[in-house]
């Protein structure tokens, strides 16, 4: 647990808890970008790690016996920060599964004692509520009715106010340092033509879920017209035996010259796989607002996703990307096959994806905003 700092006390009280790497997922990403902001400067800050920094990637939100445990140690770092720090506003970070059924507990903690809750789900609405059983439905409104307000990555989250009438949803998506890809963007623009293969980057999970193995599709179809395209898949696995089958397809059906699979990379090491790539892929089943993909606008690539969750909150199709429907590995191929053969209409996205990175999903402009909801949050009678 990280206590506040010396800061005047007329600042903002605020309690955050969230994950921190490692692992290196989204979430943790996002709040290591956040700490490493201004706003530890703008309030009275205190950070309480809600997730085990021992737990695989492929373990999260499950319900298993060391996921149970991890679980109990969080709530107890939890409800000492509550206590010792007498947080005016408590911002509580949330996924699917347990991660949900854990947080419950946090914001019950926090009304107890008298601070007010702001819930922040980092996953889409149809994983966390749509798709899910009746009797979850029921348990999630009740949840939500607990909170002071909700803050969304994506604009799908708007049907929250439906959904539970009268709960404030505050519409704020992720946001990344564009200090860090500067470098990278400025090579991706003035880039004068592609340099032979074409290279594909995806980054993040592995698996099915991710659209790992209508990848490995795509590129069989890609290679079936001659296109000479290299396809980098870096991150960890949903699931090891996923992981486990991916690597299998890709050696019964012998694409190891143009499929290769990479563990997590950080800093300098992931800015060169950036660097390197022409395009980047993101063909998952569901998302709320990935940061890669923020990451990849930001170095002024192109992007080819999948409709669904906050992305296409993100990606204009045909204008700094194109959109393709999850599962369906002919739409990846046929996009991916028209940027590789058309430079110039990749370095026109790239660079309008690199304006958007700038002017909306900048970390200055979100602590800003995020400072703004909180004293909204605290206003309210």
């Amino acid at each position: 647990m990280q206590l506040e700092r010396n800061i005047p006390p007329n600042k903002l009280r605020i309690l955050i808890s969230g994950a921190l790497p490692p692992p290196m997922g989204g979430v943790g990403f996002y709040y290591q970008t956040l700490l490493n902001s201004s706003l530890p400067e703008q309030v009275n800050l205190i950070f309480v790690q809600t997730s085990s920094q021992k737990r695989e990637l492929s373990n999260t939100g499950k319900a298993t016996i060391s996921n149970l445990i991890a679980a109990i140690k969080d709530c107890w770092r939890f409800t000492v920060a509550v206590i010792v720090g007498h947080p005016q506003l408590a911002h509580i970070s949330t996924a699917f599964g347990l991660s949900f059924v854990k947080h419950t507990y946090c914001i019950a903690i926090c009304r107890l004692f008298g601070s007010r809750v702001l819930l922040h789900p980092h996953c889409s609405l149809s994983v966390l509520y749509q798709e899910q059983s009746k009797l979850w439905q029921w348990y999630f409104r009740q949840v939500i009715r607990l909170t002071n307000g909700v803050v969304v990555l994506s604009k799908e989250w708007q049907k929250l106010g439906s959904i539970v009438p009268g709960r404030k949803v505050y519409y704020l998506p992720n946001a990344i340092d564009l200090r860090l890809y500067q470098d990278v963007a400025k090579k991706h623009i003035s880039a004068v033509s592609f340099e032979k293969p074409c290279k594909v980057l995806y980054l993040g999970y592995l698996g099915k879920l991710k659209g790992s193995f209508d990848l490995l599709d795509a590129a069989i179809a890609i290679h079936s017209q001659k296109l000479d395209m290299i396809f980098d898949l870096v991150g960890g696995a949903l699931a090891s035996e996923e992981l486990d089958q991916l690597r299998n397809k890709i050696t019964t059906l012998n694409l190891e010259a143009y499929v290769r699979l990479h563990p997590l990379v950080y800093g300098t090491e992931k800015l060169n796989y950036f660097q390197d790539a022409d395009i980047f892929v993101y063909p998952s089943y569901n998302e709320g607002m990935p940061m890669a993909v923020l990451e990849a606008m930001a170095c002024a690539l192109p992007i080819v996703a999948t409709r669904v969750g906050g992305l296409p909150d993100i990606i204009q199709d045909g204008i700094n990307g194109i959109l393709v429907e999850p599962g369906k590995p002919e739409q990846l191929a046929s996009a991916l096959y028209n940027l590789a053969n058309d430079h110039q209409l990749c370095v026109s996205m790239g660079k309008v994806g690199y304006q958007l990175a700038c002017e909306d999903y900048d970390i200055k402009k979100h602590v800003n905003e995020l400072v703004s909801i909180y004293n909204m949050v605290l206003s309210v009678p």
